[in-house]
């Protein structure tokens, strides 16, 4: 619906999925939301990126047949059933020599090749979890009703704490390292529906990449790029505005609310003049680097049945994948874990190495490289942190104190772009109940 005069003005910081979804959100409602973005582009760590003559997504592209709210907003935004294409689970290690893999397409030899030999108390730990997520979708992200009783219950311990070594290099790791760029002795209990909802979906990918819905949506919610926050503005305990540094623009711009989408490093940053205690509770919020390259090549690297591999713990390598079904011919490499965090980011001998470790498992002899692209992000993944619900229950009580504040982002209800839908929706529609009371009906 089109805001109507007097419609209070909200500014939405940062331009990544949690934000988008912010601002959406809120325009639907009536309200006249700003979204404001440092970045050139719009879409965060899913900006296109060129590669030769076209461009690519750098960071997450895929999404859940179970995304319902990303994919009601894709479809307003004029994305057509044609425009999806399958891309599934597809994803090998090398066990003894073999390749052994997982594809959505044939899901039951694929679990069963995957947990053979898992002991059976881990067995009967992962299926319950599995379990869980099933029976209640909520349990699939980040303060799931059923993941928070459990680690209550048992302390909330590490994933390498609770499940042995064999599930642990099988399932465990190639979920966490890629999703949050955690080992599993960082990973916490508590969180692990995030991940398991991953891996109990189906994915898609759009065609066209995320160009067109990102285009329609910034003809249809005013975005400002380029614009960087370095302030909030803050009277008499409530926050009024934003301060910036951009050319050609005010430095203050005034609002109604702020709601800052932002990875919790960069919402303490702007938090800490203000509300100290809060900004420390998100400082704990763990984050960790991720760089990824995508290279192309004058011929498919992966066949039809291994379109991606995962790596050991040892490889700073995580995962090499083909880009999608039909592009084999593109490789997405993608460095996170522990092994990957000190590595410099020089995209020359980033890919050099990639070829090296791929070029030990897929024939690399034929196919030569013609572009590459790459990203670096230092706070790339979220990990969460121990007893995770209860620091998003205290974040939410802390952040009472400044009025007219929202907060979403990654570590909210998880990293996955259907969960930053759910977390800015949630927090959004709070703060339309605010700044928008329904009229009383008369006496």
């Amino acid at each position: 619906m089109p805001a109507e005069p007097g419609s209070p003005r909200v500014i939405v910081v940062g331009g990544g999925w949690s934000g988008i979804a912010a601002a959406w959100n809120l325009h639907r409602a009536g309200a006249r939301p700003l979204l404001l973005d440092e970045q050139p582009v719009l879409g965060g760590r899913s900006a296109a990126a060129p590669l030769g003559s076209r461009s690519v997504t750098l960071g997450g592209k895929n999404i859940g047949r179970k995304y319902a709210s990303f994919r009601a907003f894709a479809a307003a935004m004029g994305a057509r059933d044609a425009d999806w294409e399958h891309f599934g689970i597809n994803s090998s290690r090398i066990e003894n020599g073999r390749v052994r893999t997982v594809d959505s397409t044939s899901r039951a030899a694929s679990l069963a090749g995957l947990l053979s030999g898992v002991p059976l108390r881990d067995l009967a730990r992962i299926l319950r979890l599995a379990r869980y997520v099933r029976s209640d979708r909520a349990n699939a992200f980040l303060a799931g009703p059923e993941f928070e009783r459990l680690a209550a219950r048992t302390g909330d311990p590490a994933l390498s704490a609770y499940f042995g070594p064999v599930l642990q290099e099988r399932l465990l790791r190639p979920a966490v390292v890629r999703m949050n760029g955690a080992e599993p002795d960082e990973t916490h209990l508590g969180t692990f529906g995030t991940n398991l909802g991953m891996l109990l979906d189906s994915f898609d990918q759009l065609t066209g990449g995320f160009d067109g819905i990102l285009g329609r949506f910034a003809d249809t919610v005013e975005t400002r790029t380029r614009t960087r926050v370095t302030a909030l503005a803050v009277e008499d305990g409530r926050v009024t505005g934003v301060r910036t540094a951009t050319g050609g623009e005010p430095p203050e711009l005034a609002a109604d609310a702020v709601v800052l989408a932002l990875p919790a490093p960069a919402a303490a940053a702007l938090l800490h003049p203000h509300h100290r205690q809060l900004a420390r509770l998100l400082g704990r919020v763990r984050y960790f680097p991720v760089t990824v390259v995508v290279a192309a090549y004058d011929r498919p690297v992966f066949d039809e049945r291994v379109r991606a591999l995962t790596f050991p713990p040892g490889s700073p390598l995580s995962n090499a994948g083909a880009y999608g079904v039909g592009d084999r011919h593109l490789v997405r490499y993608t460095f996170s874990g522990r092994a990957a965090r000190a590595l410099p980011h020089d995209e020359d001998g980033l890919t050099d190495r990639a070829e090296k470790e791929l070029g030990a498992h897929v024939d690399l002899s034929a196919p030569r490289r013609t572009a590459a692209v790459s990203a670096r992000w230092e706070h790339g993944l979220c990990a969460y942190s121990a007893f995770h619900a209860t620091t998003l229950t205290a974040v939410a009580e802390l952040a009472k104190d400044l009025r007219g504040l929202a907060l979403t982002g990654d570590y909210v209800r998880g990293a996955s772009v259907e969960a930053c839908f759910r977390g800015a929706y949630a927090c959004t529609d709070d703060l339309v109940r605010t700044l928008m009371p329904l009229p009383r009906p008369p006496a």
